[in-house]
């Protein structure tokens, strides 16, 4: 699965070419980065070593960060952001950035030259705010882009993020941003450009539809029609008061073996 981040039309359908694609518009924003194992070094290190689904589901996707550092304010009813040494109410905020401006307006139809996506909007709760990262997806037929926080990542206190399932197939090209709710009142919320705000993932739409949905409860382990799989369990359990049983990262150790014999993509 690989992304391109040119310029263009809609994503190419056949295997080979991208599922998605990120198209930078602001200049200076930074580089959307793969995801990783390590949840960008602030998994534990006994996990990042034993664990192997924690790293996998670490991975999974990209990391999407702020297009600059910003200084956010909520005083319980309002949102602020500081900029040019004063503070002002989060509306609808658009980057003046030249480098910006000038790449917009020698780039998009007349008739879009103003209307560039904001970068901070407030939304109709008190306290949530709309961060565009400063750029567009677009994916594949058939694929839908998930916005979610950094999967593992060290939380933050001041703020959450909200996730979001957008069909980036058919409403494309997508401004890609995050909504996210400010926690903290009454004192300043540095969110920085280095840190990834958000996570990318593909997710192909089959994968959510109500078929694919469908689940089968087993109420019981002794229905003589429901048979319990009692072997496949003991390949699961692990003995704490057997000393080799099931060591650490025998999980992982497994799923590598699995993939390195060509039995798994």
């Amino acid at each position: 699965m690989t992304v391109s981040t040119t310029v263009g039309g809609s994503v190419p359908e056949t295997e080979s070419e991208a599922v998605l694609r990120f198209t930078k518009a602001f200049p200076s924003a930074p580089d959307i980065r793969r995801a990783e194992k390590s949840a960008a070094g602030t998994m534990p290190a006994a996990a990042f070593q034993y664990c192997q689904a924690m790293r996998e589901a670490s991975s999974f996707g990209w990391y999407v960060y702020p297009p600059k550092d910003i200084h956010l304010l909520f005083d319980g009813k309002e949102s602020f952001f500081y900029e040019d040494d004063q503070w002002y109410p989060v509306k609808s905020t658009n980057f003046e950035d030249e480098d910006f401006r000038q790449h917009w307006e020698e780039n998009a139809p007349e008739d879009l030259r103003d209307l560039d996506p904001p970068y901070l909007s407030e939304l109709f709760v008190p306290g949530s705010i709309q961060i565009w990262s400063g750029y567009f997806v677009s994916s594949r037929a058939g694929w839908s882009t998930l916005i979610r926080p950094p999967v593992n990542y060290d939380t933050r206190s001041a703020f959450v993020c909200y996730e979001g399932l957008v069909e980036t197939d058919l409403f494309q090209p997508c401004p890609l941003f995050i909504n996210i709710k400010l926690l903290t009142t009454g004192q300043e919320i540095y969110i920085p450009h280095f840190k990834p705000l958000f996570q990318v993932q593909p997710i192909e739409r089959a994968c959510y539809q109500d078929a694919a949905l469908k689940t089968e409860i087993q109420e019981t382990l002794g229905r003589p029609d429901q048979p319990f799989d009692w072997n496949g369990f003991r390949g699961t359990v692990r003995d704490m008061t057997q000393r080799d049983s099931h060591r650490p990262g025998g999980y992982g150790a497994a799923t590598r073996r699995r993939k390195k014999a060509g039995t798994e993509e």
